[in-house]
C-alpha cells in the first residue's frame, strides 16, 4: 500500500509528565518512535508501536505496553445521554414522538459514528484502524481489574497519567 493510500491512524493520550495531563495527539505509523506534547514539550516513548500496528488485533499499547484494548464508538456519552433526555423530557407533550425520534437518531449515529480502540490501563486511544485489526468491544471485568488496581501495564508511570492521575489525587490516592 502506498503512502497516499494508507489510511491515516491517530494517537491521543495523557501525557505522563507530573502535574500535566495534556492531551498528546500524534499521527502513529511504524516509525513512530515518540511523541511530544504540546504543553510541556515531554517526549513520551513509543517503543511497541510498530509492534503494535503489525498485529491482529492492535496491541500492545504503544502508550503504556498493556495488552488489554478494547473497541466502542466514537460518541460523546454526555452528548448521547441528553440526547436521551431531552426525548424522554419531551415525550408527554408529544405524544412520544420525540422520544422515538431521540432512540431513531441514536440508532443512525451508531451506524455513522466511526470506531475507537482505547487501552484499559492508560485511556490511550487509536483512531482509524481498519476493522480487521480493532480488538473485541468492551469487557466490564477487564475494566474493574485496571480500576481496582488489581492488574499493572508494563510502565505504570504512564498509566497513571492524565485524568487518572487527577482522580488519584482528588481521592487522596496519589
Amino acid at each position: 500500500m502506498s503512502e497516499a493510500t494508507r489510511p491515516t491512524i491517530e494517537l491521543t493520550f495523557a501525557c505522563p509528565a507530573p502535574g500535566c495531563g495534556a492531551p498528546v495527539v500524534g499521527p502513529l505509523t511504524p516509525e513512530t518512535s515518540s511523541l511530544s506534547c504540546p504543553t510541556c514539550s515531554t517526549a513520551t516513548t513509543l517503543p511497541e508501536a510498530a509492534e503494535a500496528l503489525a498485529a491482529e488485533p492492535f496491541a500492545p499499547c504503544p502508550v503504556c505496553g498493556s495488552n488489554d484494548l478494547f473497541t466502542q464508538r466514537d460518541f460523546n456519552r454526555r452528548l448521547g445521554l441528553l440526547l436521551a433526555a431531552i426525548g424522554l423530557l419531551l415525550g408527554p407533550f408529544t405524544a412520544w414522538i420525540s422520544t422515538i425520534a431521540a432512540i431513531a437518531i441514536d440508532f443512525l449515529l451508531w451506524f455513522v459514528v466511526p470506531e475507537v480502540v482505547i487501552c484499559y490501563a492508560c485511556r490511550a486511544q487509536v483512531r482509524g484502524l481498519p476493522k480487521a485489526k480493532r480488538p473485541p468491544a468492551f469487557e466490564i471485568a477487564i475494566h474493574d481489574v485496571y480500576k481496582f488496581d488489581r492488574r499493572k501495564p508494563p510502565r505504570q508511570e504512564r498509566a497513571v497519567a492524565g485524568p487518572l492521575q487527577l482522580r488519584l489525587r482528588h481521592e487522596g490516592g496519589a
